[in-house]
């Protein structure tokens, strides 16, 4: 076993650390990525696609709640910039009648930000439950996508 075979990783330590990843990153995105981190796990590893994604998915979204608190007031995270992310909601205030489709086109895509449009969501008063159902099976497809992208170039050899 070389120093760079990794399939062993695949333990309650690699799920933990998933969970944690993805939680931290939901939230400093700039420092973590998640994508990146998929698909390492994915061509490193012999872990569980189902428990990857639903982990990842897990702590994606509970950082996203967070945000969304944030964007409503309710927390007060302190590197949110406040009066940037009520004028966006103000500006999109006027075109509300698309709002789920954004959540759920920005929480697959990741354009606009994902983690911009959850502060959104909150700060235009999104019905919390409906976006997480939208946002959660958008980040599922999403990072479903991401985990099978290294086995699509295994397969091709």
């Amino acid at each position: 076993m070389g120093f760079w075979d990794l399939h062993t990783l695949a333990t309650p330590a690699l799920y933990a650390l998933t969970l944690a990843f993805a939680l931290v990153s939901g939230l400093i995105p700039f420092v973590l990525n998640i994508e990146v981190y998929l698909v390492a796990v994915a061509a490193l590893t012999k872990a569980s696609p189902v428990a990857i994604v639903g982990l990842t998915t897990l702590g994606q979204m509970a950082a996203k709640y967070l945000l969304y608190l944030t964007g409503s007031g309710a927390l007060n995270l302190k590197f949110i910039k406040r009066e940037r992310m009520d004028k966006a909601a103000a500006a999109l205030q006027k075109r509300r009648g698309g709002t789920f489709s954004l959540v759920a086109f920005s929480a697959v895509v990741g354009l606009p930000s994902f983690y911009a449009v959850s502060l959104l969501a909150g700060a235009m008063r999104v019905p919390v439950v409906q976006f997480m159902i939208v946002g959660t099976i958008g980040r599922l497809i999403r990072f479903g996508a991401v985990y099978l992208m290294p086995g699509l170039f295994q397969h091709a050899k």
